[in-house]
């Protein structure tokens, strides 16, 4: 029985996908529970559309991720934060306030996507950001202590 995926299946095959399986897998589970439906020529030709829209999103997404990490590797971001005498910081420059500094130079970035652990020493460190379609960026973020009032 030849099939069309709705959702993403293990060991079978994503969203989209055309498989052929046996009569009663595809009938008493897949379809059962909405995994997936049996293939006509309207719900094939309403894939290869949907797959082409899909490809040509994916090169979009692609590449505004490549200018966010051209963007983002130019960016030399300064952080000041209260220290001691001896350059230890107080606390820790945790991925939060990375993402607000981030923000505040017109660059949206969620907090999971930073790969990094919460800084506790002052100077210069390197970052990666995880973008969208598998690129990652490097960041540079110098961290410097804030001076006393």
């Amino acid at each position: 029985m030849k099939i069309a995926l709705l959702k993403d299946v293990s060991n079978l095959g994503k969203k989209g996908d055309i498989k052929d399986v046996k009569d009663g897998y595809g009938r008493n589970f897949l379809i059962r529970n909405k995994l997936a439906e049996i293939l006509t020529p309207a719900i094939e030709s309403r894939l290869k559309t949907d797959k082409a829209q899909n490809k040509k999103v994916l090169v979009m997404q692609k590449e505004k991720s490549l200018i966010l990490k051209e963007k983002i590797e130019k960016l030399n971001l300064i952080v000041k934060t209260k220290a001691g005498e001896i350059g230890q910081v107080f606390g820790s420059v945790a991925p939060f306030k990375i993402v607000s500094e981030l923000q505040k130079e017109g660059i949206k970035i969620e907090k999971k996507n930073i790969l990094s652990a919460p800084i506790k020493t002052l100077g210069e460190h390197k970052i990666k950001i995880k973008l969208p379609q598998e690129i990652e960026a490097e960041l540079k973020i110098v961290i410097k202590p804030e001076k006393p009032k």
